[in-house]
């Protein structure tokens, strides 16, 4: 059979300092895309185009030199919140174009923005799961190593990884290709 994906959230249980950090890279990655969205937005009103998701990916490139802040984040995890950006206004204009209420891309508060991704395990993030796939530790560029509690039904090969935030709690939501049972 073809391997399937499957989602496993654990909860995180950071460190004061560790919580610190992700709050910071939280906030990083909400300003990042509220940025986006309004380059977007003015590049239309001003100049009657759409900026490309590539293009903000090049974009990202000069904003890591000019900030330093920026740079010290994960360039992977970077282009997944432009990413997400681009997917909110694909939907936009899929439901547009279907003659659904379409919903334009909303600027995010830092309460209402979640979190953020990782698209290949190993570059920003590295998870290693405890005996029989239960609990674990995971490791997060420029935050150190968190203990995580949970666990997968099934084994298989870590893929992606999602930080996100409901209230106090952290939760990663961890993309496993496995066989299918």
């Amino acid at each position: 059979m073809e391997p399937v994906n499957r989602k496993v959230v654990y909860r995180m249980y950071p460190s004061k300092q560790q919580e610190a950090a992700l709050l910071g890279m939280l906030g990083l990655h909400q300003r990042l895309y509220n940025a986006a969205l309004e380059q977007r937005i003015e590049a239309y009103k001003s100049q009657g185009k759409s900026v490309s998701y590539c293009e903000q990916a090049r974009d990202l490139t000069e904003l890591r030199k000019a900030f330093p802040e920026y740079a010290a984040l994960n360039a992977q995890s970077s282009q997944v919140t432009l990413k997400r950006l681009d997917l909110a206004f694909q939907a936009f204009f899929r439901r547009l174009k279907d003659g659904d209420t379409p919903g334009f891309p909303r600027f995010k508060a830092f309460d209402r923005f979640s979190g953020w991704g990782y698209a290949t395990h190993g570059d920003g993030f590295r998870f290693t799961p405890g005996d029989g796939e239960k609990h674990g530790k995971l490791r997060l560029s420029g935050v150190g190593i968190i203990p995580v509690r949970g666990r997968a039904r099934t084994q298989g090969e870590v893929k992606t990884c999602e930080i996100q935030r409901e209230g106090s709690r952290w939760y990663v939501s961890i993309t496993l290709k496995c066989e299918p049972i």
